[in-house]
């Protein structure tokens, strides 16, 4: 394997447990409206929040535009009406406040700041990406290494955004030494790709391939850990 000296690791769904705070902040949005917390009805805004996250990174929606509009979009299908600034920071701040990590996350971390410089990067919501990163065992691991979209004027996967990470990390003249390491194709190895980067896609059982190729594919944190050389120093609980 390449020697490697920086690791961009994505925070959704590849340190963060992002599904378990979405399941969090929805229950609790929805039992305050007053609307049962059904599979049904959580499928219906997922599929809408979905299918936004995908046109903002396509550039064809704001962040800010899309976390009221899903809302909206919701209300309509749901045939209700609300206030969807209001939901939205109900649900916002239930997800700051549930900064769950994957199984073996913070041990991952651990060792492989011990052989690498660690960056977050992340195009979350700002509050709640600090705030749950605050709550979390994981900012030693980063320290001011956090780089968050609505900071930047940039989002992944946008060239800029990695052009910024790189010169923030004196790493533009060493592309070759970097890494991005993210579960999104459509933004984390999209921009890998974009910024000319090596990336490995974290590939989950409900992932779906794309037209973008990851220089390395793994399937969950424990392969992570091997393809980076530090398995041997990780408990088999991982």
């Amino acid at each position: 394997m390449n020697a490697y000296r920086w690791l961009l690791l994505d925070a959704d769904n590849t340190l963060f447990d992002f599904d378990a705070a979405e399941e969090f902040a929805l229950t609790r949005t929805l039992i305050r409206h007053q609307l049962p917390p059904s599979p049904e009805v959580k499928a219906c805004y997922r599929a809408i929040n979905s299918a936004l996250w995908g046109a903002c990174d396509r550039g064809e929606i704001s962040q800010d535009a899309l976390v009221l509009k899903r809302f909206n979009l919701f209300f309509q299908e749901m045939g209700i009406t609300g206030e969807a600034a209001e939901w939205n920071d109900f649900y916002l701040n239930a997800l700051a406040d549930c900064p769950t990590l994957l199984p073996g996350a913070e041990a991952l971390c651990r060792k492989l700041a011990d052989r690498y410089i660690l960056a977050l990067i992340t195009n979350g919501v700002t509050f709640v990406q600090r705030r749950r990163l605050k709550n979390s065992p994981l900012g030693p691991y980063f320290k001011d290494r956090i780089f968050i979209s609505g900071e930047m004027g940039c989002r992944k996967p946008d060239k800029r955004f990695f052009d910024k990470v790189l010169t923030s990390l004196g790493a533009t003249s060493q592309k070759g030494k970097v890494l991005v390491i993210g579960d999104s194709l459509s933004s984390d190895i999209r921009g890998a790709f974009n910024a000319r980067l090596d990336s490995v896609w974290l590939r989950w059982p409900s992932s779906k391939p794309g037209p973008i190729r990851a220089t390395y594919e793994v399937e969950n944190l424990a392969q992570l850990a091997q393809l980076l050389e530090v398995d041997r120093y990780l408990p088999i609980t991982i």
